[in-house]
């Protein structure tokens, strides 16, 4: 993202930009930010009163529109602009807007956004060829928290440290549901200024990956009426059984390479960085003491388990609810000493 800043800066840009990936809030901010660079505002109501502004937005793109717009020149302006929303231009190979875009006119800007990219082909590598590709997907918790704080000062709210992380944890660092969240947030606190721990624990549910960290928990911690309940918790908040045993097995997975990387000499840094589950050293901290409490054979045990059961649970040898309930206590009984 240094590249658009920098273009940004310097008010030098490429005619191109495809911004896409798993990270749908930031691909926004700086597609606005090029919108605000190229035409003084990022608000899509105005801009669809200018008559050198273009947007295609959804399926199916209409490709033969796009051309003709990205070859005609401005009326009375420097630029003509064109955002292709979330279009899904890059399903076929799209030759003919491939040719366009190597053969743009020197006022056509054009900006594409993607949630993710299925054929690097054709339009991609002309794109790429011409103009500049950005993959946009988790990022640095710093960011997140800069970003939250800023978000939340434009509307005259501060947040405590303690709620910050409480929130990360709560959306996984998902930053369109914090952006949902905030504003949440801010409506329910109206002219209180503070947003605390406690507004953040009434207002933004638990996500099933943190519930079931915490169902895995009490498993490690050989407590089998504490899991049931967290387990109970998850049912009632509409997370499936079925999902829960899959949720089960992708932490087990988890643990089993935190664990095997652990005894390689990993630091919790290094861990943060190898396994893509993990957001930082931070998180990969608690993976770690979780996983110190199971053998590598239980958990590779559990996940081949989660495996067998799902399988008999889809051909209707077990329901749902039994194939979960029979992970949940068995791998919460007490065994003998743990095996590395």
């Amino acid at each position: 993202m240094k590249t658009i800043n920098e273009h940004i800066k310097q008010n030098s840009f490429v005619h191109v930009y495809l911004l896409y990936g798993k990270e749908q809030q930031v691909v926004k901010i700086y597609r606005n930010r090029l919108l605000k660079a190229w035409l003084g505002t990022d608000s899509l109501d105005e801009l669809k009163q200018d008559m050198n502004f273009s947007l295609f937005v959804g399926t199916p793109l209409d490709v033969p529109a796009v051309i003709e717009m990205a070859s005609s020149y401005p009326f009375f302006a420097e630029k003509r602009v064109i955002l292709v929303d979330g279009c899904k231009a890059f399903s076929a190979e799209n030759a003919a807007l491939a040719k366009c875009i190597r053969e743009l006119p020197e006022t056509t800007y054009i900006i594409f956004t993607e949630s993710e990219i299925s054929s690097k082909k054709g339009l991609f590598e002309a794109i790429k060829e011409v103009g500049y590709v950005a993959e946009i997907n988790e990022q640095p918790q710093g960011f997140v928290e800069n970003w939250i704080i800023k978000e939340l000062s434009k509307s005259g709210k501060r947040i405590s440290r303690t709620a910050i992380e409480t929130l990360l944890a709560r959306t996984d660092m998902d930053m369109m549901r914090i952006k949902n969240e905030m504003d949440k947030l801010i409506a329910y606190k109206g002219e209180d200024t503070d947003i605390k721990v406690e507004d953040v624990l009434a207002l933004v549910s638990e996500n099933p990956q943190e519930q079931v960290f915490k169902l895995v928990d009490a498993m490690s911690d050989k407590k089998v009426d504490l899991a049931m309940q967290y387990y109970m918790d998850m049912l009632e908040l509409k997370v499936s059984p079925q999902n829960i045993l899959r949720l089960i097995e992708r932490q087990m997975r988890i643990l089993y390479q935190v664990k095997d990387l652990r005894s390689k000499g990993f630091a919790s840094y290094a861990i943060g960085d190898s396994v893509k589950e993990i957001k930082n050293a931070k998180f990969a901290n608690k993976y770690i003491n979780q996983a110190s409490k199971f053998s590598m054979k239980e958990i590779a045990d559990c996940m081949n388990d989660c495996v067998d059961l799902n399988l008999k649970s889809r051909t209707g040898a077990l329901t749902d609810r039994m194939a979960a309930e029979l992970i949940i206590v068995k791998y919460s009984q007490r065994t003998g000493s743990k095996q590395s």
